[in-house]
This record gives C-alpha cells, sequence and structure tokens, in this order.
C-alpha cells in the first residue's frame, strides 16, 4: 500500500503546471524525425542514435503517432533528467534539459 502511495503522489506532483515535456526517442532509424518535429516545441536534436525534443503533446498522442511509423523505438518521457556526457552526447541531451 506505501509503495502505490508513493507512485500516486509522484504522478500527481511530476506534471502539475508544467506545460512543455522533454521526449526522447530511442532509435537508430530516421523514419521517427518527422514525428519528432511534428510535435517539438520549438525544433529536434538528433545524434548518438536519440532524438530529442520539447513538446506541449501528451505522451499518448506521441506514442500514436509513432506506433503507426512501425516498431523500433523506444519513446521516454523525460522529466528530471539527469545525466553526464561531453560532446554530440552532451549537445544532444542539452537541448531539452
Amino acid at each position: 500500500m506505501r509503495q502505490f502511495r508513493r507512485i500516486y503522489d509522484l504522478e500527481v506532483n511530476v506534471n502539475e503546471g508544467q506545460t512543455i515535456f522533454p521526449y526522447i526517442i530511442v532509435t537508430s532509424k530516421e523514419d521517427y524525425i518527422p514525428v519528432a518535429t511534428k510535435f517539438a516545441y520549438k525544433d529536434v536534436e538528433v545524434g548518438c542514435g536519440v532524438i530529442t525534443f520539447l513538446s506541449e503533446s501528451s505522451f499518448q498522442t506521441i506514442s500514436d503517432e509513432l506506433k503507426a511509423v512501425g516498431p523500433g523505438y523506444a519513446l521516454i518521457l523525460a522529466d528530471n533528467l539527469n545525466y553526464f556526457g561531453d560532446g554530440s552526447f552532451s549537445r544532444t541531451f542539452h537541448h531539452i534539459n
């Protein structure tokens, strides 16, 4: 019961007042770039096997569009993203941090 309560609190508090969300698409295919571009708040960054972008759209909306393209990706809602990297990795992930 205690674990469920923590999950519930996280779901309520993570998105409260937030309207722009950071997303990561992990893929080796370029077919998903147009989907990211379609939902991007400003622009997208591509590198290191990922596509990063900010969006006002819901996770489910973006997920549905990616499913229509086909298999071969993972969609991540990257709230509270912490990372370490340099070069291309840093450029790609700093875009949504």
